[in-house]
């Protein structure tokens, strides 16, 4: 179709959700041979519809909400179908569908990589309940995550909003901060909080990443890597959400969407970005410091524990205890990490074919790849190709 496009209108246009998204949706229509108009929240509300009566044929939307309720006018859409992404609830009816974020899978994969450090207590910074529905989520699925391991979690919530702006939040904040003991694993509703947990932890004389691991969401550089230490995230896949929302859309314009409304999709995480805040209690060594510089250079190129081990001077066995107790677990799995780091960013990101993935990554065979993606990720790397890829 000539001339068409999808209508893509955004609740926050500087939003890093926003940017993925974006780009997924347009990855989508151009296999379609479509276009994207971005809008503006108050842009669409004066654009439409009369553009939909244009030299543009827009074939439906796809609304960006940005977790909040899409307030807009429902005849603003005319008669085309609409895709609601990261929005807590939609309209019912055949022609509209829903995607968003899969937060509680977030949060248990967060429990996952920070259970893996054997802390001696888990704890969980949020905001007040009802503020937003993804941290209420989040905070929800964490807990319930450490009540089914048997393991003690504490759970902090910030008044508003803005974390610590409220009068004495703050100092609130940095005393329950004081108040975990050593060896406690911290998870952040996302990496504006876990800034707080670092500024409270430098306030309260605590140390991350020796007495306190610390893991966020969003994989925002801007915070992540600027920070001391720098703080390990969750990526979630904003990209895959964008694609597979256009995707659905495609199917509602080719008439594919069924009798019904289709359910609600949850999108999960893509992977966890491990930097210093999760080191565990030893990062201070040198060498393992160093250790794990190379094994994010170097995993991927047939990097092995002993190789590693040789490289630095004194007892390999030696060695590797100080690395499990810095990092939390074996040199092996570190290297395994990393290397299945890369095998989904290839998945996600790229037309590898799946086959020969294993030769980028370092595993030498296809079948080592398949076995360990399937052990680690419950599923088959096809499988997770068709969730995250395009």
């Amino acid at each position: 179709m000539n001339n068409c496009a999808i209508a893509y209108i955004v609740r926050l246009r500087r939003d890093r959700v926003h940017d993925a998204a974006l780009a997924g949706v347009k990855r989508y229509a151009m296999s379609r041979g479509w276009g994207v108009e971005v809008f503006g929240w108050d842009e669409a509300r004066r654009v439409f519809p009369g553009a939909l009566r244009g030299a543009m044929r827009f074939v439906g939307f796809t609304v960006e909400c940005s977790d909040l309720a899409p307030d807009l006018p429902r005849g603003l859409y005319g008669a085309l179908p609409v895709v609601f992404m990261n929005c807590p609830s939609a309209p019912a009816g055949r022609r509209f569908a829903r995607f968003c974020a899969d937060n509680e899978a977030i949060a248990r994969l967060a429990f996952r990589e920070l259970l893996a450090g054997k802390p001696s207590l888990m704890a969980v910074a949020g905001l007040r309940r009802g503020l937003f529905n993804w941290v209420d989520l989040r905070v929800r699925a964490f807990l319930e995550a450490a009540a089914a391991a048997g393991v003690e979690c504490r759970a902090f919530e910030f008044a508003s909003r803005h974390t610590c702006a409220e009068p004495g939040e703050r100092e609130r904040f940095t005393d329950w901060i004081a108040a975990l003991p050593r060896h406690t694993a911290v998870f952040a509703a996302n990496d504006i909080i876990s800034a707080d947990v670092v500024a409270a932890a430098r306030a309260a004389r605590r140390n991350i990443p020796r007495e306190l691991t610390l893991l966020g969401v969003d994989n925002e550089p801007a915070v992540c890597e600027v920070s001391r230490p720098t703080l390990s995230s969750i990526q979630i896949d904003c990209e895959s959400l964008g694609y597979l929302g256009a995707k659905a859309l495609g199917e509602l314009v080719a008439g594919r969407g069924g009798a019904r409304a289709p359910a609600p999709t949850a999108v999960g995480p893509l992977m966890a970005v491990h930097r210093e805040s999760t080191m565990g209690h030893g990062r201070r060594e040198p060498r393992i410091l160093e250790a794990v510089g190379i094994i994010r250079r170097e995993a991927c190129e047939g990097l092995t524990a002993g190789k590693l081990a040789r490289r630095f001077r004194g007892s390999r066995r030696l060695f590797e205890l100080r690395f499990r107790e810095a990092i939390g677990h074996s040199i092996l799995d570190e290297i395994i990490r990393v290397r299945l780091e890369n095998a989904k960013t290839l998945l996600a990101r790229t037309d590898t074919p799946v086959g020969i993935i294993a030769d980028f990554c370092g595993f030498g065979t296809n079948r080592a790849l398949q076995k360990t993606f399937l052990a680690r990720e419950g599923m088959s790397m096809a499988e997770w190709r068709r969730i995250h890829g395009g």
